[in-house]
């Protein structure tokens, strides 16, 4: 009996240590691509008229963004910025614009991130560059609007003084206009709550 005993024990250790297995070890990050666009809303008004370089920027995602089918990035999650430049609307070049960077993302369990991304659109205003958003061109209604009172002008003066009368009505007219458009400014950009923005990512994100 003795015998088969120590025969059984040779025989296991020469079967060597068994293979342990380990659960519940780090586990590899999750990365959101690159050119990913992330949808945002405003939570706060955005404006020229009373902004100023280094004011905050609050949003939150409007859209889940998944990796391999997983939702890593819900609906909600809070994503912060600054203003980084803004240009009050002009007299000739009535653009008014805002300059943006987001900045940090921060998720519903808590975990801040660094973001780095562009802007690619906006359902307000008009996308200038990576990160600037500027008013609509009031341009043409500029010209649009000394050509009116040029001819406004120019109807007076025909009335009154025929055919020479014309062409000093019209001119006197126009000058008006212009007088007009270089006295007043163009309109200030405003973002308002609940704009949507997207921001698409310049950098692998890291989860």
């Amino acid at each position: 009996m003795l015998g088969w005993m120590l025969l059984l024990s040779l025989l296991l250790q020469g079967q060597g240590p068994r293979d342990v297995q380990l659960e519940g070890g780090p586990k590899p990050p999750v990365i959101v691509p690159k050119g990913t666009t992330i949808p945002v809303e405003l939570l706060n008004r955005l404006s020229t008229n009373n902004l100023k370089e280094g004011d905050n920027i609050y949003a939150r995602t409007i859209f889940p963004i998944a990796v391999d089918n997983k939702i890593v990035v819900p609906v909600g999650t809070n994503v912060q910025g600054k203003i980084k430049a803004v240009e009050r609307p002009g007299h000739l070049k009535r653009k008014a614009s805002l300059t943006l960077s987001f900045q940090t993302m921060i998720l519903p369990s808590g975990l801040t991130l660094p973001i780095y991304g562009s802007l690619g659109g906006s359902d307000e205003g008009v996308r200038d560059g990576e990160s600037k958003i500027k008013n609509d061109s009031n341009a043409g209604k500029d010209v649009g609007a000394i050509a009116k009172g040029g001819a406004a002008g120019a109807v007076v003066g025909t009335i009154f003084r025929g055919g020479k009368g014309a062409a000093v009505g019209g001119a006197a007219g126009a000058s008006a206009a212009l007088a007009g458009v270089l006295a007043t400014r163009g309109e200030d950009l405003t973002l308002p709550k609940g704009t949507e923005i997207e921001i698409v990512l310049d950098q692998e994100l890291e989860l």
